[in-house]
């Protein structure tokens, strides 16, 4: 495989038509994405300004499946634990923001609604989970979709 076929498969470089590429993640601060054991498994990208989507990750590999990584989970774990609690946010920035400021335990879901895949890592660290999520519109909504979520995943 070629340096740009690995760039490529990386989910770092989008091939187009014509074979020439160009880089996924222009224009945005790049976030490496982390697995539980602190393997870095893909990237994501916050937009500067207001460039749409705001978030933007690696397609989904063998390695990284966004619906069942929670942002920051690798260094939360043992804080998680200890203070048998987990703060669940939206984005990257909120994760680094609230980590640099002693809140240690807090994650996030990489651009999507909380899943149960998600519910099923957290529930093994505490049964207290609380939604910090943005007060807009679309954070309204999510947290709603997290309410439903926990209550049908916490039980099983």
């Amino acid at each position: 495989m070629t340096l740009c076929e690995e760039v490529v498969a990386a989910g770092l470089a989008i091939q187009r038509d014509d074979g020439s590429h160009y880089d996924r993640f222009r224009g945005r601060v790049i976030f490496p994405i982390r697995n539980a054991k602190g393997l870095i498994i893909a990237f994501g990208g916050r937009a500067m300004g207001d460039a749409q989507p705001k978030y933007l990750n690696s397609p989904q590999t063998l390695l990284f499946d966004k619906s069942s990584v929670l942002y920051g989970m690798d260094l939360a774990r043992e804080a998680i634990r200890q203070l048998d609690a987990v703060v669940i946010v939206e984005g990257y920035v909120d994760v680094i923001a609230l980590h640099q400021h002693g809140f240690h335990n807090v994650v996030a879901p990489l651009g999507t609604a909380l899943t149960g895949e998600h519910v099923q890592a957290i529930k093994k660290l505490t049964k207290h989970i609380y939604l910090a999520l943005d007060a807009d519109s679309a954070g309204i909504k999510a947290t709603l979709k997290g309410l439903q979520t926990l209550n049908e995943h916490m039980d099983t």
